[in-house]
């Protein structure tokens, strides 16, 4: 029996309590953007004899001012689903199964399409990073290695810790828009890969690739036999390519194809190689807040059979994502009209070029035309008397109380990204400020 007295709480002899000890894996879980915002009071006074309201340009998050909003067929659906009294109960712990088919329809090219993915191909997720985590505890173990780009989401490093699974990074070529070095992953590649990270468009890049190099990256894939796990959260939101025009970009957009022509799904172009598509309405739909996602196989020679019933088992963990969510999706993919994409996507290719324009006209500063997502990065750091791209920021929000993310938080040195989800008018505010930043802190040529 335990002694009364300590279960008590009174006073007397007892033993000290062990420390609880932390899982390592938990251990190794690190997310750079995090640790550089916790390290950063976003809202503190200014600094003194600076007298200037923040301007946060860090994360992106396209609700955060306001002028990004969901459609309101949008906002009806989820009315209706909470109205309809359909979601109290517990769902499937893969989903509903009319959400998967309202994803596996939206997705699917047709019977002549290279991508027609069916219900039973989907499982639903808490948002895209649900997706991405599920698929990465699915494929990757201890003792494999799982490929990813540098730079990189790097909230895949964090979701690849709890696997002990090796990180092998393969370089992105700035010289050709962050393109993949298809070199550099071959060399990378061995019988222990268990799969290989693609994102497009592009975090923190705003890149789009081209139809061309996609069907290059599934070639090589192909001939690696490496399953690739494909980041399309920003899918459609696209407007330009690395390379020339299409002569498709400026055809008809059709509704549920992604702006085609501009933006290309992996799964079109890569054969029956598999591949796992992992998506969300936080981006295409404006709601990153919603957190509901989605993992769709494209397995037409059954490579992924066991892992299909993987992440059926992995979803037993949560028994599903948000039901209202759930049964509000198919009425979202179904009713929001293509005037809403087109304005999103229209509205984000307006900003990016206006401050593409005007941080060009920064001496020193060299930023890169985004393409597509929600995203500009800029480089041109080097210029300034600073030791590296974390010293540049963090002097810019004291001195200028302009907050942007270092690229060393995308493992991108030299670099920062800016958020184009911004209103043009606070980004040309801020653009005034490290302007006059810029000025101060220029390196003096010898």
């Amino acid at each position: 029996m335990p002694d009364a007295n300590v279960l008590s709480g009174s006073s007397g002899p007892s033993k000290a309590w062990k420390k609880a000890e932390l899982n390592p894996q938990v251990a190794r879980i690190s997310n750079p953007i995090r640790e550089i915002i916790a390290g950063i009071d976003l809202s503190a006074p200014p600094e003194e004899g600076v007298d200037k309201p923040l301007i946060n340009l860090g994360i992106g998050d396209p609700s955060v001012y306001g002028n990004f909003k969901p459609a309101q067929e949008s906002i009806d659906a989820i009315r209706d689903s909470l109205e309809g009294l359909r979601s109290l109960g517990y769902p499937e712990s893969v989903g509903y199964a009319d959400a998967r088919e309202a994803v596996a329809n939206y997705f699917s090219q047709g019977p002549d399409g290279n991508f027609k993915p069916t219900k039973d191909d989907v499982v639903m997720s808490h948002g895209c990073s649900g997706a991405l985590e599920s698929a990465i505890s699915t494929l990757c173990s201890e003792g494999k290695n799982l490929l990813v780009s540098r730079p990189l989401f790097t909230a895949y490093e964090a979701m690849a810790a709890v696997s002990n699974v090796e990180l092998r990074y393969y370089d992105l070529l700035p010289q050709r828009g962050f393109e993949c070095d298809l070199d550099h992953i071959d060399s990378l590649i061995d019988e222990n890969t268990a799969a290989i990270i693609l994102c497009n468009p592009g975090n923190p890049t705003g890149t789009n690739y081209s139809a061309a190099h996609l069907k290059e990256f599934a070639a090589l894939m192909s001939q690696r036999q490496v399953v690739v796990i494909a980041d399309e959260v920003y899918a459609g939101l696209a407007w330009s390519v690395s390379g020339p025009r299409p002569k498709s970009a400026d055809a008809p957009r059709v509704q549920g194809k992604f702006n085609a022509g501009v933006f290309t799904p992996y799964a079109s172009v890569c054969g029956d190689s598999p591949v796992i598509v992992v998506g969300a309405v936080s981006k295409r739909w404006l709601a990153p807040g919603w957190r509901l996602g989605w993992i769709i196989l494209h397995d037409p020679q059954g490579v992924l059979a066991e892992i299909k019933g993987g992440l059926a088992k992995y979803s037993f963990r949560l028994q599903g994502p948000n039901s209202t969510m759930q049964r509000a999706l198919p009425a979202i993919l179904t009713n929001t009209p293509e005037k809403f994409y087109v304005d999103t996507m229209d509205k984000l290719e307006k900003t990016g070029i206006a401050l593409h324009a005007r941080l060009s006209k920064i001496e020193g500063l060299e930023p890169l035309m985004p393409q597509g997502a929600m995203y500009l990065i800029c480089s041109g750091l080097k210029n300034f008397e600073f030791e590296n791209d974390k010293a540049f920021v963090e002097a810019l929000h004291e001195e200028e109380r302009v907050f942007i993310l270092p690229g060393a938080c995308f493992r991108l040195e030299g670099y920062m990204r800016f958020v184009t989800t911004t209103p043009l008018d606070i980004l040309m505010s801020a653009c005034d400020r490290i302007e006059a930043f810029c000025d101060r802190h220029r390196k003096v040529s010898a």
